[in-house]
């Protein structure tokens, strides 16, 4: 087949279709991109993220000592969610990843990116004590593409006390395949894309798989998944953090090559279902859904995830 020609690939878990489209696209642009101006000093000083403000607020969890922090986590102040609502019953939090005005997460050392892995963990451990809840999900929108209203770099926490339509899916389908086939797909899914010969393998060491998927949605989307089963972020070991801290750095870090390209990641904890095997997926937004997507629930993909794999797989050589 021409490797221009438009390409349709199944997305099991998902129960979904993606066109691979790469006619509709020119080839990745690798150049480096602009630098971006430095944030004024009035910028700065209307920041609500900023230690200036934020310390004036309340705090659910910090990393750090006295006045002097590198993450720190609040309590939402336009929640979605809330334990004072009695039908959308949940937390909203945010994970302010520095104190530093105009650092991006491929910025952060991985000592640092280790902190708000941390993070992650403490408060799910925390949140997980609400026997109400029943879903944690984290997330990041980096970029005004990808939905950030604040530049600040943060992420925040979702807490939930019900399992959303498309979360009850995405666990069936996960649950129909182990039936049939007898093992865990995301399990499967880690070791076949961690072949030497996989096209679509990105990195590999002892603790986790790196690959573009096959029926990617997004153009240079990437997935992580942990070689080990472990149904959420608290159950990886210091050692996997580590490692997963530098696998993020790497990835945001090969983004930033891109010119003018916003970001999403986000991983599911579904607290009912010890079963369900824990992975991160980064979903850059180089472009927007259109009709066809919205309409028909029709992904185009203008870049083959081959071609993603082998864009990050330069980057990994230094990592």
């Amino acid at each position: 087949m021409n490797k221009n020609e438009p390409d349709i690939r199944e997305n099991y878990i998902h129960d979904r279709f993606v066109i691979i489209a790469p006619g509709r696209s020119k080839r990745p642009n690798q150049t480096i991109k602009p630098v971006s101006p430095k944030p004024t000093a009035e910028e700065i000083q209307k920041c609500v993220f900023c230690p200036h403000n934020i310390d004036k607020e309340p705090f659910v969890y910090k990393d750090g000592q006295g006045k002097k922090w590198d993450v720190k986590v609040i309590a939402n102040k336009f929640p979605i969610v809330s334990k004072k609502f009695t039908e959308a019953y949940g937390k909203h939090e945010i994970v302010i990843e520095t104190p530093n005005h105009g650092q991006e997460l491929a910025d952060l050392s991985v000592p640092h990116i280790e902190k708000i892995l941390r993070a992650y963990q403490k408060r799910t451990s925390e949140i997980s004590k609400d026997q109400k809840i029943k879903y944690i999900f984290i997330f990041k929108n980096n970029g005004g593409k990808a939905g950030a209203s604040i530049e600040h770099a943060h992420s925040q926490i979702f807490a939930t006390s019900f399992l959303t339509p498309h979360i009850i899916e995405k666990l069936t389908r996960a649950k129909e395949y182990q039936v049939k086939h007898g093992c865990c797909y995301y399990g499967e899914l880690a070791k076949k894309e961690s072949a030497k010969n996989s096209p679509l393998r990105i990195f590999k060491d002892k603790y986790f798989s790196v690959f573009a998927p096959y029926a990617s949605t997004y153009s240079y989307e990437a997935w992580v998944i942990p070689f080990r089963h472990v149904d959420n972020i608290t159950a990886l070991s210091k050692a996997e953090i580590k490692s997963f801290a530098k696998i993020i750095k790497c990835l945001t870090g090969e983004l930033t090559k891109v010119e003018d390209i916003a970001y999403n990641f986000y991983f599911h904890q579904a607290l009912t279902d010890s079963d369900e095997h824990f992975y991160f997926r980064l979903c850059p937004r180089r472009s927007v859904h259109a009709g066809i997507e919205l309409g028909s629930r029709l992904i185009v993909n203008t870049m083959p995830p081959e071609e993603a794999a082998k864009f990050y797989r330069q980057g990994f050589k230094g990592c």
